[in-house]
């Protein structure tokens, strides 16, 4: 009897021990942001900017025409304009933002090189969810100026206080309030690692920043270059086993994430001065910019300070928890597709909401009759491609009757991530010919949510991007991929024109 006593024991002791451990496991790639597809599954953004900074957003043309994007040594490179004195609007340099949104995730970013740190330089590698800030943000790679150790930071509106308990020594709160109305506009986490942000990062040749963002927390660390962990190489990250996080943000009691953060796209930007950089408070008391004069003033008489002001991303990977990945949540909305393909119950209904993938999602009226079996609906149905990928392809309503996006609720459409450049698409009558991607889904309740095409800032959505003309490729030494980006060979040879 005793011995089945403290067999049970143990046995509750593991499954308790198993139990913590499983939220940070068992997880499964959903995507990849590489050479192979980077431009195409992010759009430009290239309205004015929202932190008031001295930069001129340029879009997708005028950043491959310019040098500003383009892939070098197998890396997406993104930079700035470092060669025009006195710019009107401000210097030129790139913003993107992802196409898909996400909620929930482990976002591993493997990145060969950031912006330095350099007087006015503002970058940021972040996420953040329609009608800012009510779907929050998440400053994972973000600093100004001659700042040498990064800040992470979330920011969202009122109601979520946060602990940092289970943060890596050294790493000191700023603020348990995330209201960006509040004093401290956000929770921020200063880290303690000045290899992790701007010069120090780039003399190690940078690293991984691996961002987990569960119902429970948001947790990110750093990994130097050399240090990278074996499960991260291999395609099997385990968070469990990598050690106490740079910054990690406790929901609980204090803040219920889930209703602070979702459907947020990833972006990557360089801006200049502005709201931060360029504050009195900042640039005027560090003494190594308050004799340089005002901010935008330097910024435009120095362009040559700013040719190490560039991202070289080698990837991004997001992977999502159980191979369940409930988005698409409310596709089917419309009549996006032709017909009534996608609408009924596919991609709606339990599509992300617990039973991802089971009862009507996809079966029943996808399509017509019984049509939207096979794979919409089952297998990735609300399983890692729900709404997309084979979710209303195959047989459902006619052809890839929408290319697995239907449900598109404000009849915006976006072209699919492996449309080629100058592949037109149709508001409306997306799937006649297999090449809709109907975007803006409503995002499925529970689970770890995805959706796909949505780009906003501070609530405005800023349409399908500059994909839908073809890019001329004109004549010189430049070298061209499929898509029509400009390759590189050696940073050392990257001008403001060409990128070979």
């Amino acid at each position: 009897m005793h011995s089945s006593i403290l067999a049970l024991g143990l046995t509750a002791l593991f499954n308790s021990a198993f139990a913590q451990n499983n939220s940070y496991s068992q997880y499964s790639l959903k995507t990849t942001y590489d050479s192979s597809n980077f431009f195409e599954a992010f759009e430009f953004f290239n309205e004015e900017d929202p932190t008031h900074g001295f930069v001129d957003y340029v879009d997708a043309d005028a950043a491959n025409s310019e040098g500003l994007a383009g892939y070098v040594d197998g890396a997406v490179y993104m930079g700035v304009d470092y060669q025009t004195k006195n710019p009107s609007n401000g210097r030129r340099s790139v913003r993107v933002t992802s196409r898909d949104a996400f909620t929930h995730g482990l976002f591993v970013a493997d990145i060969a090189h950031m912006p330095g740190s350099i007087p006015g330089v503002w970058p940021a590698y972040w996420m953040f969810g329609p009608n800012w800030p009510t779907s929050g943000e998440i400053d994972i790679l973000e600093g100004v100026n001659t700042q040498t150790e990064n800040k992470i930071s979330l920011h969202t509106g009122p109601g979520c206080s946060i602990t940092n308990d289970g943060t890596t020594q050294g790493t000191t709160l700023e603020s348990e309030n995330c209201d960006s109305a509040g004093a401290s506009a956000g929770c921020g986490q200063d880290t303690s690692d000045n290899q992790n942000y701007g010069d120090g990062f780039n003399d190690i040749g940078g690293g991984v920043y691996a961002t987990e963002w569960t119902s429970d927390h948001i947790a990110v660390w750093f990994f130097h270059r050399g240090r990278i962990p074996q499960d991260i190489q291999s395609g099997n990250p385990t968070p469990s086993s990598w050690g106490p996080p740079a910054a990690k943000f406790n929901g609980g009691q204090g803040c219920n994430i889930d209703d602070h953060f979702k459907e947020n796209n990833i972006v990557f930007d360089t801006t200049f001065c502005g709201d931060w950089a360029g504050s009195p408070d900042v640039w005027g008391k560090n003494p190594e910019t308050s004799s340089l004069g005002d901010c935008k003033d330097y910024v435009a008489n120095n362009p040559a300070d700013f040719k190490n002001a560039y991202w070289l991303v080698n990837s991004i990977k997001v992977y999502i928890q159980g191979g369940s990945y409930g988005g698409g949540g409310g596709g089917g909305n419309g009549t996006t597709g032709g017909g009534n393909s996608g609408s009924g119950n596919s991609g709606s209904g339990n599509s992300g909401n617990g039973n991802s993938g089971n009862g009507n999602s996809g079966n029943g009226n996808s399509g017509n009759g019984n049509s939207g079996n096979g794979n919409s609906g089952n297998g990735n149905s609300g399983n890692g491609n729900s709404g997309n990928g084979n979710s209303g392809n195959g047989n459902s309503g006619n052809g890839n009757s929408g290319n697995g996006q239907s449900g598109n609720g404000d009849g915006q459409t976006n072209p699919p991530t492996n449309t080629q450049p100058g592949q037109d698409t149709q508001n409306g009558q997306q799937g006649q010919n297999g090449d809709g991607y109907s975007s803006d889904s409503q995002q499925g309740q529970g689970g770890s949510g995805y959706s796909t095409g949505q780009s906003y800032d501070n609530g405005q959505y800023h349409g399908p991007g500059a994909y839908k003309t073809s890019k001329s490729q004109p004549s010189g030494t430049a070298s061209w991929n499929g898509n029509g980006w400009r390759v590189g060979s050696k940073r050392s040879v990257i001008s403001k024109r060409y990128l070979a």
